[in-house]
């Protein structure tokens, strides 16, 4: 998609640090000190002496905010993985909303997975003045898709959506300011929908990166029909076509139990094995972990693919986790001791 940015692209340093500030919504103060004292992000330092923040850095930076926000400690939020942080704001919004409506919180559902089992229709709630006439026409007639409400873009509206639920959010408006970014976040939060679709008519460069970190889908006015309709239908078609998958897979992966130096030493310390199988298994492991990661980044980064990237995270992950316990049996096979593991007597 035109609008998604390319993974090397997100991570190339470009923003100060007011702009990346603005962005996150602190206060550059605020920015220095967890950076200084937390360490939270690592910006690179240019020839200037200007510290430059990469969009990785921003959308880290705005799940921390959030995570901030909800009365976790950033001393211990410095030193969790972004995929982790993203998995931390989806659990503590899920709970939000079912204490809202006066349940027991629901066990923990994967990042970004759909709520629609594949049978059901994928909701969509329309954001903005005039939108819900505006697109009527354009989307009558899309198989899957079920639009459930149209707001405008007043405070009031915010109260109106309290009984509200959506899976996809599409906000037609016009200039969009850093306020505008928070303002759809609360009412995505509110909804419990997990992807958001913005047409926007001006939005400044730190406004659009901002919701791209957010996971947004961005459009520019005026979108033709035939392009809008072309939008809604890939965000249905990409959360419709891996749901039944996404739920046939077990609870998230468990972590990584290796890093590189656990592969090194495990692979070495079996010279009783002929052949190379413990060594590709150490190289297939770091592969799969790697794809883990990517996919994870591609989720956030490629929004209109955002269920698919979803169900490829967890694949991985589980096929890295497989791939794990098989190295620790053949290690224990051998009589070389695993980390976390008690060798048998």
């Amino acid at each position: 998609m035109s609008d998604s940015l390319d993974p090397v692209d997100a991570g190339m340093p470009r923003y100060r640090s007011s702009a990346a500030a603005r962005m996150v919504n602190i206060p550059v103060a605020t920015l220095r000190v967890w950076e200084r004292r937390y360490n939270v992000v690592g910006p690179t330092q240019a020839p200037s002496g200007h510290r430059l923040y990469s969009s990785q850095d921003v959308r880290r930076l705005v799940l921390i905010k959030q995570l901030v926000n909800k009365g976790h400690a950033i001393g211990m939020l410095a030193r969790v993985e972004t995929a982790r942080l993203q998995d931390l704001v989806n659990e503590a919004e899920q709970t939000e909303s079912m204490l809202s409506r006066g349940g027991a919180p629901a066990p923990a559902q994967p990042a970004r997975a759909p709520r629609s089992n594949g049978a059901e229709p994928v909701t969509l709630l329309l954001v903005g003045s005039g939108a819900g006439v505006r697109w009527s026409e354009a989307l009558r007639g899309i198989e899957g898709l079920k639009v459930v409400g149209s707001v405008d873009d007043s405070a009031v509206s915010e109260l109106a959506l309290q009984h509200v639920k959506a899976d996809m959010v599409l906000a037609d408006l016009g200039a969009v300011h850093m306020e505008s970014v928070d303002w759809l976040s609360r009412m995505v939060r509110t909804v419990g929908a997990r992807q958001m679709i913005v047409i926007y008519g001006f939005a400044n460069t730190q406004v659009q990166e901002a919701l791209r970190a957010r996971a947004a889908v961005l459009r520019r006015s005026p979108l033709a029909p035939d392009e809008f309709r072309q939008t809604v239908l890939e965000s249905v078609r990409a959360w419709r076509s891996v749901s039944h998958a996404l739920l046939s897979l077990p609870d998230p992966a468990p972590a990584a139990r290796f890093d590189s130096a656990d592969l090194v030493a495990l692979t070495a310390a079996m010279p009783k094995v002929a052949c190379e199988c413990p060594k590709h298994m150490a190289e297939l492991i770091t592969l799969l972990g790697q794809f883990e990661a990517y996919s994870a980044d591609c989720e956030s980064r490629q929004p209109a693919d955002v269920a698919l990237h979803a169900y490829l995270y967890r694949v991985a992950g589980h096929a890295r986790a497989l791939m794990e316990e098989g190295l620790a049996t053949v290690a224990m096979a051998e009589g070389v001791a695993v980390p976390g593991r008690k060798m048998a007597s």
